[in-house]
C-alpha cells in the first residue's frame, strides 16, 4: 500500500485525498491554516469555461465542468454542488477585443451549451430582481454552469477520506522534503515531526513555489498572480437564483440568506499581491456596482469582506503531475482549482496508481515551469 503526502488542504488537495484513499492507499494531508479556510474560501468558485481564449483550455475547463457531474453521482447528498445556471451579459462594446456576442459564437462552436434571450424575458422568467438598462438587453444562458461552495465540498471530501481509515490530516507547516538518491522519502514539519512518505503531491496554491524550492531543484518560473475581491452579504430570503455575469457586477447565492458578490473592473484595480484588508472606496465601489445590478441588495447587511489571491502557471494549464527530477513528487498546481479539482484528483491517483498519464495533461508538465523563468 502506498503512502501519499499532501502539501496543502484546499479544494484540489482535499479532492485529491479522497480520491487516493478511495483507491486503497495511505494519506497523511498537511495544512497549516483551517482546511479549507484561504484561497478555496475567497473564491467566487463559479464552475465555467467561458473565459478560457484556446480551444485547448476551454476543452480542459469543461471538462472540469463535466467531471463535477459524475463526481457528484457518486454521493447520496451533495451540499456543496448548486448547479443553477449562469446569466450572462455585457456593456454597449468599447472595441477592445471581441465582442460578448462573438465570445458565446466561440463558445457555441466548441459545444458549450447556450441560450440567447432579452432582459425582459429574463425579468419575467428567471431573475425578476435583475435591474437591467434596456429590456432589449441580450442576455445569455449558460445551462451547464453551477457554482460550489468551497470549504464545504473540502469538508465533506476529507470527511469521506477519514472514514476510510486511511487519511491522516496535519495542522502544521512544512520545513522540508527529504529526497534520497533522487528518491521522495519523507516530509519534515517545523514542529519537528517527521512523516514518512512513497510520494508527495505539492498541493499548496499560493504556497506551491516556496514548497518546490524545497526539492533543491530549478526554481519554479512562469508563475502569475491574481486578487479578487468578495463581499458576503446576508439577505432577506434568497434573491439570486442563477450565477449571474453582469456587466458591472457577478453575483451568486452563498446558501439560504446569503449571496456573494465581486466584478472584473474591481479586480483590474487590485494590484498584485494585495493582503487582507482592502480600501474602504474599492469595497464602496464594488457594493455600489452590487446595488445597480440587484436593488434588492442594497438592504442587504454585509457579513465578509474578502480579497482572495491565487498563483498559478501564466500559460493557463495547470502544473499537474510529476516532475522528472524528482522520483514520487507531483504537482497539482492550477487556476480556476475549483473548476479542476476532481478532475485532477481522479487522474492524478490514477497516475500514481498505475503510472497512466491522462490525454489532457500534454500541456501540463511541472517540468515547464522550471524552464519558463
Amino acid at each position: 500500500m502506498k503512502t501519499v503526502g499532501i502539501v496543502g488542504a484546499g479544494v484540489i488537495g482535499a479532492c485529491l485525498a479522497f480520491s487516493l484513499a478511495q483507491r486503497g492507499m495511505r494519506v497523511h494531508c498537511v495544512e497549516r491554516a483551517e482546511p479549507g479556510g484561504l484561497t478555496t474560501d475567497a473564491s467566487f468558485a463559479r464552475l465555467s469555461a467561458v473565459q478560457q481564449p484556446t480551444y485547448a483550455r476551454f476543452e480542459l475547463s469543461h471538462t472540469g465542468m463535466i467531471e463535477h457531474f459524475r463526481f457528484a453521482e457518486q454521493f447520496y447528498s451533495t451540499p456543496w454542488w448548486h448547479p443553477t445556471g449562469s446569466l450572462a451579459w455585457a456593456d454597449d462594446e468599447d472595441g477592445a477585443g471581441p465582442s460578448f456576442a462573438d465570445v458565446v459564437r466561440r463558445l457555441d462552436s466548441w459545444g458549450y451549451r447556450t441560450s440567447w434571450s432579452d432582459a425582459a424575458r429574463v425579468n419575467r422568467d428567471r431573475e425578476p430582481g435583475i435591474a437591467f438598462e434596456d429590456p432589449r438587453t441580450p442576455v445569455v444562458l449558460f445551462p451547464d454552469e453551477a457554482w460550489v461552495d468551497g470549504p464545504r465540498l473540502v469538508s465533506e471530501m476529507l470527511g469521506a477520506a477519514g472514514a476510510t481509515g486511511r487519511l491522516k490530516l496535519w495542522n502544521g507547516t512544512v520545513d522540508g522534503i527529504e529526497v534520497h538518491g533522487g528518491e521522495v522519502r519523507a516530509l519534515r514539519l517545523e514542529d519537528g515531526e517527521r512523516i514518512e512518505v512513497d510520494a508527495v503531491v505539492n498541493a499548496a496554491g499560493p504556497g506551491m513555489p516556496a514548497v518546490a524550492a524545497m526539492l533543491g531543484t530549478a526554481p519554479v518560473g512562469g508563475v502569475a498572480t491574481r486578487s479578487s475581491l468578495v463581499i458576503d452579504l446576508i439577505t432577506d430570503g434568497d434573491p439570486v437564483r442563477h450565477v449571474l455575469r453582469g456587466a458591472q457586477a457577478h453575483a451568486r447565492s452563498a446558501g439560504p440568506g446569503r449571496v456573494r458578490v465581486r466584478s472584473d473592473q474591481i479586480d483590474a484595480r487590485l494590484p498584485a499581491g494585495i493582503g487582507s484588508d482592502p480600501d474602504d472606496g474599492i469595497v464602496k465601489d464594488l457594493l455600489e456596482r452590487a446595488y445597480r445590478t440587484l436593488p434588492v441588495l442594497e438592504s442587504a447587511t454585509v457579513d465578509r469582506v474578502r480579497i482572495g489571491t491565487a498563483v498559478f502557471p501564466a500559460d493557463g494549464f495547470p502544473s499537474l503531475g510529476p516532475l522528472s527530477a524528482v522520483s514520487g513528487y507531483y504537482e497539482a498546481f492550477a487556476n480556476s482549482g475549483i473548476t479542476l479539482a476532481p478532475f485532477i484528483g481522479r487522474t492524478l491517483t490514477t497516475h500514481i496508481a498505475t503510472g497512466e498519464v491522462h490525454p489532457m495533461w500534454a500541456h501540463c508538465s511541472p517540468d515547464r515551469l522550471r524552464t519558463a523563468r
